[in-house]
């Protein structure tokens, strides 16, 4: 049968289907390299999963990487950032809100809730602080821009109050008798009286984007054997994994000065801390940009201008790996 065909089919037609096989080759491999083409696209679209840390050295590396960021931006912008008026330098916004977004998701699958209740307080900016901040030191009442409850009441103040404040755990601008204890306060002792569990603005470690607030941020919810223990639990056994850190541990509490402690408050440590080491190393700077901020009326911003420091350096700075 071969010989046959062999035989019957002329030599210089037998070169054609050689040549149409060629040409299909090629075609054929155009598509490969197109379809190799459009997989990349596809592939380069889709987002980048989060980081993953096992140990505080690969954090403080990390961390160091940010630094160099840090330190080759302007220092006017990056003081911006920092007091909440300006963005992150390069890619550290893509990187916060890939690592925040990885912890809320892993927390949620762990948990067995839903996504959107785990967030719950991320970024704000200077001007949002500075509305939280007036509200309170004005202590506006519940329907004239006030929000309720906030903070909890330092026991120097309840011991000299007593028969006004009773057991109540926070302040409440809709009681006519917290509100006559706090008329007689001075400036500085109702910017202490906020700053337990409040910041201003400007010195807030959530106008960065390395810091969320998660599930909740009702103190008492948060004590051992409270509705949030368990959600607790699970991230104090796996932010670290994301690179996260509680920012306001039992220590804060304890410290000078004493900053509450905040279960629910984590902060993505590589740049976070970075930050810190830069506030450090540039304090004039900040404080110029503080200033400006305070400038609209000095005198509720006394004591934490005095203070500032204080504040932003009296924090957690190490991850817990178990």
């Amino acid at each position: 049968m071969h010989g046959k065909q062999s035989k019957s089919v002329p030599s210089h037609r037998r070169t054609a289907p050689t040549r149409r096989r060629f040409i299909g080759l090629v075609a054929a491999g155009a598509a490969a390299v197109g379809g190799a083409a459009v997989g990349r696209a596809a592939l380069a679209a889709d987002p980048v999963p989060p980081r993953t840390f096992r140990s505080q050295r690969e954090i403080d590396r990390r961390k160091r990487a940010v630094a160099k960021i840090l330190t080759a931006a302007d220092p006017t912008a990056v003081a911006a950032w920092i007091t909440g008026t300006g963005s992150a330098p390069g890619d550290l916004k893509t990187e916060m809100d890939t690592q925040v977004n990885g912890l809320a998701d892993a927390a949620a699958a762990g948990l067995g809730t839903a996504r959107d209740t785990v967030l719950v307080s991320w970024v704000r900016t200077a001007a949002t602080q500075r509305t939280i901040w007036d509200r309170k030191y004005e202590f506006l009442r519940t329907g004239s821009g006030g929000a309720g409850t906030f903070g909890i009441i330092v026991d120097e103040v309840r011991a000299k109050y007593s028969a006004q404040l009773g057991t109540d755990p926070q302040w409440d601008p809709d009681k006519d008798a917290h509100r006559t204890v706090w008329e007689s306060l001075t400036s500085d002792e109702r910017q202490i009286e906020i700053l337990r569990t409040s910041t201003a603005p400007g010195v807030s470690r959530h106008h960065l984007g390395s810091d969320a607030d998660f599930f909740d941020t009702t103190p008492q919810d948060w004590a051992d054997g409270g509705p949030e223990a368990a959600n607790y639990a699970w991230l104090r056994a796996n932010a670290a994994g994301y690179g996260f850190l509680q920012t306001y541990t039992a220590e804060s509490a304890t410290g000078t000065p004493a900053i509450s402690q905040e279960r629910w408050h984590w902060s993505y440590a590589p740049v976070s801390e970075a930050v810190l080491d830069y506030i450090r190393a540039n304090q004039d700077v900040i404080g110029a940009s503080l200033d400006a901020q305070w400038s609209y009326d000095p005198t509720r911003f006394t004591y934490i201008r005095a203070h500032w420091r204080d504040y932003m350096f009296n924090v957690n700075e190490t991850a817990y790996f178990g």
